[in-house]
């Protein structure tokens, strides 16, 4: 077989992992939805849905542009930081930099993953060759992450307000102490406001992550969109059980 048809065949193929009982790959053909892929691998009961990620190749070109764009507005806060003489924020920037560095293109879209609820043809898409899906097991904590001292992993209270989380996740001398963004597990990005004066209250999910922004002063002409595509970006991240 040529190289040419070798990837031809690959391309062919939709794939699922996690808690699942027959993960693998199988069989693409055109006009397959979601729904033929849940049955195919036959979902776990205790899956969780919400977490479950499809992956799809077509995704990528845009999460890569927007991953080469967040680490251009780090390198260029990092020399204000530099010129500043902020030797905290040159670690705050650096310890991202090194992460978004080594964070995989995903190319996680919005989907529904619920097998019960794609029996409805609005949340039942078409599958595209290529596409991944993961659904993984449901986890107990949350996370805070973004201009705190260290990242923390805490347990999950469903009757904590997000602002409430941050008594255990000392924030970071730069960080915005005007919101904060709620990445869901689904992938779904909210800002609400943090200070005294706007406060919110809000839903978290349990399994989310909570952004503290960077004060956007870091940014220059950037500043109104780092924190915003920054959360996009996390939001294309979804593995809990690694």
């Amino acid at each position: 077989m040529s190289t040419c048809s070798i990837f031809a065949a690959q391309a062919q193929t939709f794939r699922v992992t996690g808690a699942v009982s027959k993960p693998g790959e199988f069989g693409w053909q055109p006009g397959l939805r979601l729904l033929a892929a849940s049955a195919a691998a036959q979902v776990e009961p205790n899956a969780w849905y919400q977490g479950a990620a499809l992956l799809r190749e077509s995704a990528m070109r845009e999460q890569r542009k927007l991953k080469r764009g967040i680490q251009f507005d780090l390198q260029a806060a990092i020399v204000e930081a530099r010129a500043n003489n902020a030797s905290t924020t040159i670690d705050l920037l650096q310890r991202w930099t090194s992460r978004i560095d080594n964070m995989p293109v995903t190319g996680r879209v919005p989907a529904e993953l619920n097998p019960l609820k794609q029996w409805l043809i609005s949340s039942n898409p078409l599958l595209e060759p290529g596409d991944h899906i993961h659904y993984p097991h449901r986890p107990d904590q949350i996370r805070v992450v973004g201009a705190v001292q260290q990242d923390c992993i805490l347990p999950y209270t469903a009757a904590r307000n997000p602002v409430d989380y941050l008594i255990d996740c000392p924030v970071h001398p730069a960080a915005d102490p005007n919101q904060l963004f709620l990445i869901q597990p689904d992938g779904n990005v909210q800002t609400i406001g943090a200070a005294y004066w706007n406060v919110e209250d809000a839903w978290l999910a349990v399994g989310a992550t909570i952004f503290v922004p960077l004060a956007p002063a870091q940014f220059g002409t950037s500043s109104a969109d780092f924190n915003r595509e920054l959360a996009e970006w996390l939001a294309t991240q979804y593995q809990w059980d690694e």
